[in-house]
C-alpha cells in the first residue's frame, strides 16, 4: 500500500512484520531451525547446523533484496532464489556446512513455516490490541451504566437503553474474539515439513523425528500429517481476523450515526487537523470510523480470496497457495489498523449527555409506548392493550402534544394508575428491563478471566 494511506488504514508494527526484510528473517530463522533439527536426529553434521546457524544470524544483512526481488518473478516463489543466496552467503565462510542448507525440504515448506512465524508475531499485536479495546470497552460500561439513551431499531427509535449497556455489548464482543484466537492457537501455529510431495522421503526414515525436533525448534504444534494442499490453518487465523474486523465495522457504524449533526450524542477524540473538510469549516467527520469501515468493507473481499484458495490440486497447488502471499498480509494490516483506530475512540470518546437526553424526549414519549402497553396487559389484555395505546399514538402525533397527556385522560388507563404511577411508567429509566444484569454478567466474566 502507499505510504500515503498506510498511516489511516494499517498499524505500524504488523505492518513490520509483513514487511520484505520481515518475510526472509522469518525464512532465515526455519532453515536454521531445519538445520538444528536435523543436526540433533542425525540427519546432517552437527558442525553443519552449528556453522549454518552461526552464519543466519548475520545474513539477513547480506541478502541481495533487488536480486531476489528479480529472480522472485522467474522462480514463481521467493524461497528458490532465496535459498540459494542463504548457501551462497554460508559458503563463503564454510563450504561443508553450505552442502546441508535447506537439507530436504521443499520451498513451501519454508514459505508455510515463515508464515506461521508471522502470523503468530502479527497476532500477538493484534490480541494486545484487542484486550486493550475489551479493558477500555468495560471501564466505558461501568462508568455510563446508567446513562440512559435511546436505543434505536432499523435506524428509528425504539426504547430506552443505556449507553453502558451498549459498550458491555462491545465488550463482549472482544471478549469472543479472544477466546477464538486463544482456541485456534494450537491448530493454526503447526510447523509445516513435507518436502517434494508431503512425504518427506528424501529423510527416509527419518522424517518424523525430524518434523518433531523441528517443530519443537520453532515452538510450534507438530503436524499429524503434512498440510501443504490443504490450507484451512491459514484460512481459521484470517477468518478470526475478519470475523474481529466485522465487529469493529458494527462499532464504528454505531458511533459514526451517534456522531450526526441531527444526533450528537457522541465524537470521536479532538485533534488539530482531525476531521476536517476541505470546503467547510464547521465539520467535524468520523475519520476513525471511515477507517475502520473501510477495513470491513475490505477484509470480506480478501477472504474471499482465501476461501476460494482452499480448492487446491492434488498435493501442491498451483496458484491457490500463492493468492495467499497477497490477501493475508493485508487482513492482519487492516485488522491491526481498525484496532488501533478503535482503541482511539473508545479512550476518548465524548460524551453529550444533554444531547441524549433530548433525543430521548424528541418523540413526545412516544418511546414508553410498549411501556404503557405492558402496564395495561395485566388489565384488559395485551392485545386490547396495544390497540388503546396505537390509536393514543396517532392522537398524540395528530394533535402534537405529548403521549403522556393523551393516555393520562383515557378512562381505561385512569381505572387503573394514578397521574403519579402513570408519570412514572413514562420515565425512561424505568423500562430498562435486565440492562444492569446484563452488564454486570460482562464484567463478572471479566474478573473471573482475570483470576
Amino acid at each position: 500500500m502507499s505510504q500515503l494511506y498506510a498511516s489511516l488504514f494499517y498499524q505500524n508494527e504488523v505492518t513490520e512484520i509483513f514487511s520484505d526484510r520481515a518475510l526472509v528473517s522469518y525464512m532465515i530463522e526455519a532453515e536454521v531451525a531445519l538445520a538444528q533439527a536435523q543436526a540433533q536426529v542425525g540427519v546432517i553434521p552437527e558442525s553443519a547446523a552449528t556453522a549454518i546457524s552461526n552464519i543466519a544470524a548475520t545474513a539477513l544483512d547480506q541478502i541481495d533484496f533487488n536480486a531476489l526481488a528479480v529472480a522472485t518473478g522467474l522462480a514463481g516463489n521467493i524461497a528458490i532464489p532465496f535459498v540459494k543466496q542463504l548457501t551462497a552467503i554460508v559458503k563463503q565462510s564454510d563450504e561443508d556446512a553450505a552442502r546441508y542448507v535447506h537439507w530436504g525440504a521443499t520451498s513451501q515448506d519454508i514459505l508455510d513455516t515463515a508464515c506461521l512465524l508471522q502470523c503468530r508475531a502479527a497476532l500477538q499485536q493484534v490480541e494486545s490490541l484487542i484486550q486493550q479495546c475489551y479493558r477500555t470497552a468495560l471501564t466505558q460500561a461501568e462508568q455510563y451504566r446508567s446513562q440512559v439513551m435511546i436505543g434505536r431499531t432499523w435506524l428509528q427509535q425504539g426504547l430506552p437503553i443505556t449507553l453502558g449497556h451498549k459498550f458491555a455489548r462491545w465488550a463482549s464482543a472482544f471478549h469472543r474474539d479472544l477466546t477464538r484466537i486463544e482456541a485456534m492457537k494450537s491448530r493454526v501455529f503447526t510447523a509445516q515439513l513435507g518436502g517434494a510431495v508431503g512425504s518427506l522421503a528424501s529423510l527416509q526414515n527419518q522424517g518424523t523425528a525430524v518434523v518433531q525436533a523441528f517443530a519443537a525448534q520453532l515452538q510450534l504444534s507438530v503436524p499429524s500429517c503434512t498440510w501443504h494442499g490443504e490450507r484451512d490453518r491459514i484460512v481459521e487465523v484470517a477468518s478470526v481476523l475478519a470475523i474481529a474486523t466485522g465487529s469493529l465495522g458494527k462499532m464504528a457504524r454505531d458511533w459514526s450515526l451517534m456522531m450526526q449533526t441531527e444526533i450528537a450524542e457522541v465524537f470521536e477524540p479532538a485533534a488539530k487537523g482531525r476531521g476536517g473538510s476541505s470546503t467547510m469549516p464547521h465539520k467535524r467527520n468520523p475519520v476513525a470510523a471511515a477507517s475502520v469501515l473501510a477495513a470491513a468493507n475490505r477484509v470480506p473481499v480478501l477472504m474471499s480470496s482465501l476461501y476460494q484458495s482452499m480448492v487446491q490440486e492434488h498435493e501442491r497447488s498451483l496458484g491457490g497457495w500463492h493468492a495467499e502471499w497477497l490477501a493475508l498480509p493485508e487482513i492482519f494490516q487492516l485488522c491491526a489498523g481498525a484496532l488501533e483506530r478503535t482503541l482511539d475512540v473508545l479512550q476518548g470518546m465524548q460524551v453529550n449527555v444533554e444531547n441524549m437526553q433530548r433525543n430521548l424526549e424528541c418523540t413526545q414519549g412516544l418511546i414508553m409506548a410498549e411501556a404503557v402497553m405492558m402496564a395495561l396487559a395485566p388489565h384488559i389484555g395485551r392485545l386490547q392493550a396495544h390497540h388503546l395505546v396505537e390509536d393514543a399514538c396517532k392522537t398524540a402525533v395528530a394533535k402534537g402534544v405529548h403521549l403522556k397527556e393523551v393516555i393520562t385522560e383515557l378512562d381505561q388507563v385512569k381505572a387503573y394508575f394514578s397521574a403519579a404511577q402513570i408519570s412514572e411508567i413514562f420515565k425512561p429509566a424505568s423500562y430498562l428491563g435486565n440492562i444492569q444484569d446484563q452488564i454486570d454478567a460482562v464484567l463478572q466474566e471479566a474478573k473471573g478471566e482475570a483470576k
